[in-house]
């Protein structure tokens, strides 16, 4: 084969993008973990802030646990909420969908909190997305830092 031929050059750039992306590579994922918790629901009274805020909550509380509070949902009757937390390495994303059999009144604003252990002491990615009210937020939540961490959910 000849240094100057078109094959030559050709060859030549085929293998350069090889070694490229053999370099480059894609990193490998960790396993992913599922929990499924169901939020404790109870109904909003008069002082509490108004339930049309469609907001979340995160609490380190302490010994690897984290406290979720939600408000802003509407539920009917028989029904709850639950969690689906799905974590990989430093990704979580929670999927808020409505279960089945419990007390309330149709049209009932209801606020919910639950306290998971599930989440290490690194810096998340978090999303989270809601069934029952058709909102979602994406943010970063450090579940080692002693901070609250407020999020207003969006369309």
């Amino acid at each position: 084969m000849d240094l100057n031929s078109p094959e030559f050059y050709t060859l030549a750039f085929v293998v350069a993008m090889a070694l490229v992306a053999l370099l480059m590579g894609t990193r490998d994922k960790g396993q992913a973990s599922t929990h499924i918790v169901q939020l404790i629901t109870s109904p909003v009274e008069g002082d509490d802030e108004p339930a049309d805020d469609d907001e979340l909550l995160l609490r380190h509380e302490g010994n690897g646990k984290v406290l979720i509070c939600r408000q802003g949902m509407t539920l009917g009757a028989e029904e709850t909420i639950n969690l689906v937390i799905t974590i990989r390495d430093d990704e979580c994303n929670i999927l808020e969908k409505k279960g089945v059999k419990r007390r309330g009144m149709v049209g009932e604003p209801v606020k919910g909190q639950v306290t998971v252990k599930c989440l290490r002491p690194i810096k998340y990615r978090v999303r989270y997305e809601s069934q029952v009210t058709s909102r979602w937020a994406s943010f970063t939540y450090d579940a080692a830092s002693s901070q609250e961490k407020r999020v207003s959910l969006n369309y």
